[in-house]
C-alpha cells in the first residue's frame, strides 16, 4: 500500500487541470473499493493526456498492488508492477530536470514514494542492505517537502510516516540502530500529527493515512478504540475491499466486540488467499476462546493458522504470534505450564504488538523466566 496523492498536490500539470484532478480522485476510489475494471477506464481517459507524465505508471502499478494483493514480490505479476515502478522514477526524473520548483516539487514526491515502496518490499524479502539502500534514496527527496505540509496538505502523509517509523522501526528491528543516521528529523508525537492531519484534510491520501494510522495505534500505541474508528471509516467507504474488512473484524475481536466480528467474517469468507484464511482462522479462534468460552474449538482454530506452513512478514505473521500466544493461554489453563511457556516463547520471536508483548513477559516472569 502506498499514498498517490501528494503527487496532484505538488503542482505541476495536474493540480491546474480540476478534469483530471477528479479523475485521479475517483480512480483512486474505484481501487480501494475493488472495482478494478471501473479503475482502468478512469485510468485510461487520464492517459489520454498525460500519457508521458509519471502518475500514469505509478497508479497502474498502485492498481496492480491492488488487484494482486497482497502481492508477492517472486510473483510474475510483481515484475510487472516494477516495471511501471522503474518507469515512474524515469518520467519522475525528467520533471526535475525542468527546473521549474513546481515540477521539482512533484518529481521529489514520486522519487520519494517510489524508491519507498521498494524499500518496502526488499524489506519484506528479507534483503535488509538493499531496503536501506532505497530508503536512503527515498529520504533524500522526502526531506525537500519538509516545511511545506499545509501549503500542499498531502505532504503530511509522507512526512507522517517517515517522522513515526524513523523511531518506531530500529525500536522494532535493533539491527536497522546502526544506519539510522542516514535518517534523522524523527518524532513519534509529529508523525501521529501529520498522518492525522493526512487523513482528515489531504485531497488524495487520505485514505492510505488511516490505513497506516490503524497499524501504527493496534501495534505500538496499544489504542484498539483508535483502530476500530478508521476500520470503520474504511469499510463504511469502501464496503467491497476484503481487506479492510479483515482489518475492522480484528479491531472488532481487540476491543471485545466478538459477535461483531464473527458476523462480519461473511464478509471476506470467499476469499481464498493465506492472508484471508489466516485471519478468519484466528479471529474464530479469538471468538471461541473469549466467547464462548470454548478453549477445544479455539485451539483449533489457532492450530489452523500456525498449520498454515510460512507466514509472510508483513501480513500474515501477526496472526501467527497471536495463535501461538492463544494456544499458550489454553495451555496454562490446562496445567501444561511448559507447553504455555513454549507457545509464548514461539509468539514472543515475531511479535511487533506491544500488547502481546507485554501480556508474554508478564506470564514468562510470574513463570520465573
Amino acid at each position: 500500500m502506498v499514498n498517490l496523492g501528494g503527487l496532484f498536490t505538488a503542482s505541476g500539470q495536474i493540480l491546474k487541470d480540476d478534469a483530471a484532478k477528479q479523475l485521479s480522485a475517483q480512480a483512486l476510489d474505484k481501487i480501494y473499493n475493488f472495482q478494478f475494471a471501473e479503475a482502468k477506464n478512469l485510468i485510461a481517459q487520464l492517459e489520454k493526456k498525460y500519457a508521458s507524465h509519471p502518475v500514469l505508471p505509478f497508479f497502474r502499478a498502485y492498481l496492480l498492488s491492488w488487484e494482486r494483493f497482497p502481492l508477492d514480490k517472486n510473483s510474475p505479476a510483481f515484475s510487472q508492477y516494477d516495471l511501471y515502478m522503474q518507469d515512474a522514477v524515469k518520467k519522475a526524473k525528467i520533471l526535475l530536470e525542468k527546473g521549474d520548483e513546481f515540477f521539482t516539487l512533484e518529481g521529489n514526491f514520486f522519487l520519494t514514494m517510489c524508491y519507498g515502496l521498494l524499500a518496502l518490499h526488499e524489506a519484506e524479502s528479507g534483503d535488509f542492505m538493499q531496503s536501506v539502500g532505497y530508503g536512503k534514496k527515498s529520504y533524500h527527496y522526502m526531506k525537500k517537502g519538509f516545511g511545506l505540509e499545509e501549503r500542499y496538505p498531502d505532504m503530511h502523509f509522507a512526512t507522517g510516516l517517515y517522522r513515526y517509523y524513523a523511531v518506531q522501526y530500529p525500536e522494532t528491528h535493533p539491527i536497522a540502530k546502526p544506519f539510522m543516521a542516514f535518517f534523522p528529523d524523527g518524532n513519534k508525537t509529529r508523525g501521529l500529527w501529520h498522518l492525522a492531519r493526512a487523513s482528515s484534510i489531504a485531497q488524495f491520501s487520505h485514505t492510505e493515512a488511516k490505513i497506516y494510522l490503524l497499524v501504527i495505534y493496534a501495534k505500538y500505541e496499544q489504542n484498539f478504540l483508535q483502530m476500530v474508528s478508521y476500520t470503520q471509516q474504511l469499510v463504511s467507504r469502501y464496503p467491497q475491499n476484503p481487506f479492510f474488512w479483515v482489518k475492522h473484524c480484528e479491531a472488532l475481536a481487540f476491543v471485545g466486540r466478538f459477535a461483531e466480528a464473527e458476523l462480519y467474517l461473511a464478509q471476506f469468507q470467499g476469499r481464498t488467499e493465506n492472508l484471508y484464511r489466516s485471519a478468519r482462522n484466528f479471529i474464530l479462534g479469538v471468538v471461541q476462546e473469549k466467547y464462548y468460552k470454548s478453549d477445544d474449538k479455539a485451539a483449533q482454530f489457532y492450530q489452523n493458522v500456525v498449520n498454515a506452513g510460512k507466514y509472510d512478514k508483513r501480513y500474515t505473521i501477526d496472526y501467527f504470534a497471536f495463535a501461538y500466544a492463544g494456544l499458550a493461554r489454553i495451555a496454562d489453563r490446562r496445567g501444561q505450564i511448559e507447553s504455555a511457556k513454549k507457545y509464548y516463547k514461539e509468539a514472543q520471536k515475531i511479535t511487533e504488538y506491544e500488547s502481546l508483548k507485554a501480556e508474554i513477559e508478564a506470564y514468562l516472569k510470574k513463570k520465573g523466566q
